[in-house]
């Protein structure tokens, strides 16, 4: 559960938070998945599931536990993740912050926290595809423990190669994982309650 003293939250996606998350999604990704992928996921997809970052409004703070919170202010989406579980083992198929709000911590917090999601189903395993060129995406999934387990030649529509990567849940790497959410949460505790411009620019 996300700690009720925090000023962010992930929550599951919901179908309006979709036009949020394709703004973030064409400035983030060469080849970006379209609006109906998403729309898909959320009506059909019954092995996935997709959760949005956003801030968490004054009056909302003490409400904020993962499967309770809702929709309930103008505050904008800063980030999304997907998973997709199957057999005993979950896909990261997508996770992005938006660029005004990269470089504070929220990338990992918003990692951990979904890895948390994978957790407590009780998945044993955690994979992932991620562009050689994106150093910073595998500067933190080598840092929550994933390690590369080969290469998928022209796996993007642009022709780039993708990195596997993989994550075991045994009881040491949850462990470790619990205590790196402690200290993400911590780190964007610091960050304090967002002022009004800066909800403002995460909107641009």
């Amino acid at each position: 559960m996300t700690d009720g003293s925090l000023p962010f939250v992930v929550r599951p996606m919901e179908e309006g938070d979709i036009p949020e998350v394709m703004e973030i999604e064409r400035v983030s990704f060469p080849a970006p998945w379209p609006e109906s992928a998403y729309r898909y996921e959320l009506r059909y997809g019954s092995d996935s599931r997709f959760f949005v970052l956003q801030p968490v409004a004054e009056e909302g703070r003490s409400r904020r536990l993962w499967s309770m919170v809702r929709r309930r202010s103008n505050a904008p989406v800063l980030g999304y993740a997907g998973l997709r579980f199957r057999q005993g083992k979950a896909h990261l198929s997508t996770i992005a912050v938006h660029p005004a709000w990269r470089g504070k911590g929220l990338g990992a917090f918003l990692l951990l926290t979904v890895l948390e999601e994978a957790i407590r189903e009780g998945v044993e395993q955690v994979t992932l595809e991620v562009r050689p060129s994106n150093r910073v995406a595998q500067r933190l999934y080598i840092r929550v423990g994933f390690v590369y387990t080969g290469l998928c030649p022209g796996y993007y529509r642009d022709g780039e190669d993708a990195w596997l990567m993989a994550l075991t849940l045994n009881g040491e790497a949850v462990a470790r994982l619990r205590a790196l959410r402690q200290a993400a949460e911590a780190h964007v505790r610091r960050i304090g309650r967002f002022s009004q411009q800066g909800v403002d620019d995460g909107k641009r």
